[in-house]
């Protein structure tokens, strides 16, 4: 008998051909929309999950210019209303981008959805790519089994669940810390392991974490393994100066050790950086005319809400004079 679960083709009955496909509707990727429909440009976003990216990640937004405080999920909802404004603009999500190709002049964008039961072709003139980076793991024993059971990779999303409890979070970047600050509000301590001796973080930042009497360090020190059954109770680590290891003990480990980008689809189409970020220009084309690239998945030395944004508003600008035959 045949599965339900076979994939199902949608039937060619005159789709659109897009101006612009925007792949991923993080900072980056809505951006894009936005300056793409204001020029009139017939647009059509894919995304996996839902808007947002990873500024869902964290709580607050509070270092983009002209911003004060406000919260992540209130930003993205205002973009979603800046969009909803433009008639040229369309969203599909749980839209996952599996490849893309060129023929006949056009970019072929094969997507799937619905749990990968149902995939079709979305044909444009141009594409942006947007999809932004993935938390990397430890690649520690225990982590992959206790994932979902005390290891995270989101404080925002599971921090309530951890009032009164213990949680340890790895690394020492601005995510790390912005999200130890996050978990203070629910955790009665938490334990920051970090491989120097000095936190990466910005100094606005340090200077809130370091003091805090709900958070202490762990120097000098590397994780080796997520101790635990059927729920985290430990995390073993190692000190890189003296190879001494110890276990603390904790109801939750946080991982904030930086990002692999979401580019593997790519890697026959694009030239990619040795970690799989994609290589463009001033303009942000890619190695594909025609396929351009901002936000977390294109090579660059900083990653922040307000680059990407930049990054978003120049790719729309570049794709509206590639499809001009200006650039």
């Amino acid at each position: 008998m045949m599965s339900l679960a076979v994939l199902r083709k949608v039937p060619k009955m005159n789709k659109p051909i897009y101006d612009i496909v925007i792949a991923g509707a993080g900072p980056a990727g809505l951006t894009a929309a936005l300056y793409a429909g204001r020029s009139r440009l017939k647009t059509r976003i894919l995304e996996k999950f839902n808007p947002g990216g990873q500024i869902l990640l964290t709580e607050t937004i509070e270092n983009f210019p002209g911003i004060f405080q406000m919260k992540s999920v209130e930003w993205v909802g205002v973009m979603r209303k800046q969009l909803a404004d433009l008639k040229e603009v369309e969203i599909s999500e749980e839209a996952s981008v599996k490849k893309i190709e060129a023929k006949d002049g056009l970019f072929k964008t094969i997507v799937v959805s619905q749990g990968g039961r149902h995939e079709e072709v979305v044909e444009s003139k141009a594409v942006i790519i947007a999809t932004g980076a993935q938390p990397k793991k430890m690649g520690i024993p225990g982590e992959d089994a206790l994932t979902g059971r005390g290891v995270s990779y989101c404080a925002t999303c599971d921090g309530p669940l951890y009032r009164d409890k213990e949680v340890v979070v790895v690394g020492g970047g601005d995510t790390a810390i912005e999200e130890a600050l996050y978990l203070r509000k629910f955790a009665k301590k938490i334990t920051v392991v970090h491989r120097r001796e000095a936190l990466r973080a910005t100094a606005v930042l340090r200077e809130r974490v370091l003091g805090d009497e709900k958070i202490v360090f762990q120097w000098d020190s590397v994780p080796l393994e997520v101790v635990g059954k059927m729920r985290v109770e430990g995390l073993r680590v190692r000190n890189v100066k003296n190879n001494q290891e110890n276990t603390l003990s904790c109801d939750g480990v946080f991982v904030f050790i930086g990002f692999t980008p979401d580019t593997a689809f790519l890697r026959s189409t694009l030239d990619l950086s040795d970690a799989g970020y994609i290589l463009t220009d001033e303009n942000m084309m890619s190695s594909a005319t025609g396929i351009f690239a901002c936000g977390d998945c294109r090579l660059r030395p900083f990653s922040q809400v307000v680059t990407a944004c930049g990054e978003g508003a120049i790719a729309a600008f570049a794709a509206a004079k590639f499809l001009e035959n200006k650039i």
